[in-house]
């Protein structure tokens, strides 16, 4: 029998097993496998989110339209914790689409939303973007915008409007603030790109009368939940793949060797070490005959 201090005590392998799925290494902690657990944490967890950096944080999601649905995702999941936000994001996301009857063409067009209750006004963010204006004397006015954008709903004469102002600067130069109003266009609250879209008409005096002479696009900041793990459309897939090329095609595989490296860990932590858990009994064979016995009088 093997000496029992080199026995290894596997504890509870069922929980040892979940706690490896939830995050790697933290099954074999649990069981006292110390140095063979932060391998684990370190090398899956160093290459999930090398992937997910690579791919500029687009690499998880989980997308479950009929059609669309991403099955790369359930080898992700493997890691754990760190990609199941994308389970919960993707019911958000859909909730979302329910309620406007939103066909998934909708969205890979970048739906705009057009409806001043459908906004969610009033709005105060940093905005950047393009101006294109013919300005009081109608001569052009265009460049780069950065700066911010206020945007409220006010009852007109046909119903909710929505008016505001930009202030800040035009290719790097100050200006005076823009008055906007419709018609508006913003993107959906949630999406897989961290900002969101958004363009208005900018509205001046022009021979005694309010009009309009041009518009602001750009784009808005989206909070961190309302973006991570989000699942993409059709459209920010195809820009992704523009701006990243192959590299978000590597992103994408690290993340998934991450999860499927994960998975051997869990099978670890449940049944132990493939070369035994220390306390099998030691092999005996038949004593070799001596070679240097007498030989038999006859």
């Amino acid at each position: 029998m093997a000496d029992s201090q080199n026995q290894i005590e596997l504890k509870n392998p069922a929980v040892a097993a979940v706690l490896a799925f939830l995050i790697p290494g933290a099954g074999h902690f649990y069981q006292g496998r110390t140095f063979k657990g932060a391998i684990y944490c370190f090398c899956i967890l160093s290459t999930f989110f090398c992937g997910m950096a690579l791919g500029d944080w687009k690499t998880v999601y989980y997308q479950s339209w009929q059609g669309k649905r991403n099955l790369g995702y359930f080898a992700q999941v493997g890691v754990g914790l760190p990609a199941l936000p994308a389970l919960v994001q993707n019911s958000r996301f859909n909730k979302q689409s329910a309620p406007s009857n939103l066909s998934q063409n909708d969205l890979d067009a970048s739906y705009f939303q057009s409806q001043p209750y459908q906004m969610d006004l009033p709005l105060e963010s940093p905005f950047q973007g393009t101006l294109l204006d013919r300005g009081d004397n109608g001569q052009n006015i265009s460049g780069q915008l950065q700066g911010t954008i206020r945007l409220k709903s006010i009852s007109g004469e046909f119903g909710p409007e929505v008016t505001g102002s930009f202030e800040g600067t035009l290719d790097g130069q100050p200006i005076e603030p823009l008055e906007l109003a419709d018609p508006v266009g913003i993107g959906l609250p949630l999406g897989g790109n961290q900002r969101r879209g958004l363009e208005c008409a900018v509205v001046r005096e022009v021979s005694g009368r309010r009009t309009d002479t041009g518009h602001i696009e750009g784009t808005i900041p989206r909070p961190f939940l309302n973006w991570f793990e989000m699942p993409l459309s059709d459209r920010e897939l195809d820009d992704i793949n523009k701006e990243l090329g192959k590299r978000y095609e590597f992103a994408v595989v690290f993340t998934w060797i991450a999860g499927l490296l994960n998975l051997l860990a869990i099978w670890d932590a449940f049944e132990g070490p493939a070369y035994g858990r220390g306390d099998e009994e030691e092999e005996t064979g038949t004593p070799a005959p001596d070679k240097e016995a007498a030989p038999t009088k006859t």
